[in-house]
């Protein structure tokens, strides 16, 4: 009902001119789902509204079929959402606080218990939702007054979900008792939403006084000055920005014990949806998870004639050329670290690899992915660090490792 009766307004405030389509998200999950497509098909053609139709296949296993089918809906909408589009999506107030008991059940922050946004950025264009201040009644009469047509999902009756449980078991009694919680509620979730915007102010204000060398890294240091929420809200707020989702609760609140009460060196790692955050020479980085490089490969390359050299999985290598001194143009051959590897550098005592990309200061999780330049078995270069005595010339080239 909620999206027949959002098309049908809409269409009527674009009488005049605008352009407007409809899109439809099959997915699949239900033995009616071909028959609302129809529907939907068949109510365009009679209103005139071009429609886009989107099957998805909703993941079988991970979070509650709930969550799956809502993130495949939401790439869906993210792939068909041209450059400056608006997608309008029929929220109500209902929806909002079935959201609000629902992210309170689960131990929501601030963030969770601001609800659904009135409007937020989604792959090329944004996201609109025009009805979160009209309680589903509103609709309902309305859609009555216009003697429109829908369907009913009969899985919205089921209350083995959540949603279903909230929306017919719990919030009908709340209703009786205090009729006016929507408006109540409604206050709450404002002020709740003011608190997370203050939040985050103040994070981005602790994160550049936190700034580490470089993006993405924070100094262990600085963070130490914060109070113990002040830096949970730092360290929420830098991950949550790194993984573009939620940070897991129970990983934020053992961060600061694993990896910024020590005074020593760690190498523990902590796991955020496709990314780690380590610790390194008093430094916290966020760097995302990298595919993994077989030791044993080995690449053929000419500086001389080929700038660039892209690396499967692992960025690429640049020769920059230089009047100073630098490498040799010639063939090379790529390597990665094996272990047991030595070098005298230009002007430099001979040493290991191993104890050159320590005093280099390279990350440890970098140093078996860093690729090394050799002219038959004698190591020549070590991108971003230096070149050996005996392929160094002038002019010649300074290599660079762009890594992922």
């Amino acid at each position: 009902m909620d999206s027949v009766v959002l098309l049908h307004v809409v269409k009527k405030c674009l009488a005049g001119g605008g352009a407007l389509r409809a899109l439809h998200v099959n997915h699949g999950l239900q033995a009616d789902s071909d028959e609302w497509e129809t529907f939907c098909r068949d109510l365009c053609r009679q209103w005139d509204v071009p429609l886009s139709v989107r099957a998805v296949a909703v993941p079988e296993s991970g979070a509650s079929l709930e969550n799956r089918a809502r993130i495949a809906r939401y790439e869906a909408f993210s792939e068909a959402l041209a450059p400056g589009e608006c997608l309008l999506l029929a929220h109500h107030l209902d929806d909002q606080m079935e959201t609000m008991l629902l992210r309170l059940s689960r131990g929501a922050g601030t963030r969770g218990l601001s609800g659904i946004p009135a409007t937020r950025k989604l792959g090329e264009g944004i996201v609109v939702r025009p009805f979160l201040r009209c309680p589903r009644e509103t609709l309902a009469d309305y859609a009555k007054a216009q003697n429109l047509r829908w369907i009913e999902d009969a899985s919205n009756r089921n209350t083995d979900f959540d949603r279903n449980f909230c929306r017919h078991e719990i919030l009908p009694v709340i209703e009786r008792r205090w009729p006016d919680f929507r408006r109540e509620w409604e206050r709450s979730r404002q002020l709740l939403a003011d608190s997370h915007e203050m939040l985050t102010e103040l994070a981005e204000l602790d994160l550049k006084q936190c700034a580490g060398t470089a993006r993405h890294q924070l100094r262990v240091d600085a963070l130490r000055q914060l109070s113990a929420p002040r830096l949970h809200n730092t360290l929420r707020h830098w991950i949550e920005k790194g993984i573009n989702s939620p940070a897991d609760p129970r990983k934020l609140r053992s961060l600061p014990h694993q990896l910024i009460a020590s005074d020593h060196a760690t190498n523990a790692a902590i796991d955020f949806r496709n990314h780690q955050v380590r610790r390194f020479n008093n430094e916290l980085y966020l760097v995302p998870d990298l595919p993994s490089i077989d030791p044993e490969t080995r690449f053929s390359w000419d500086p001389s004639s080929q700038p660039q050299f892209d690396l499967p999985g692992n960025g690429s290598l640049r020769a920059v050329p230089t009047a100073d001194r630098g490498l040799a143009g010639m063939p090379y051959e790529i390597r990665y670290r094996r272990g047991g590897e030595t070098c005298r550098l230009a002007r430099r005592p001979t040493k290991s690899l191993k104890k050159i990309l320590n005093e280099s200061s390279i990350e440890p999780w970098l140093r078996n992915r860093l690729p090394l330049l050799f002219d038959g078995e004698d190591l020549a270069a070590i991108p971003g660090i230096g070149i050996t005595e005996t392929a160094t010339t002038k002019p010649g080239y300074r290599i660079e490792w762009h890594g992922n």
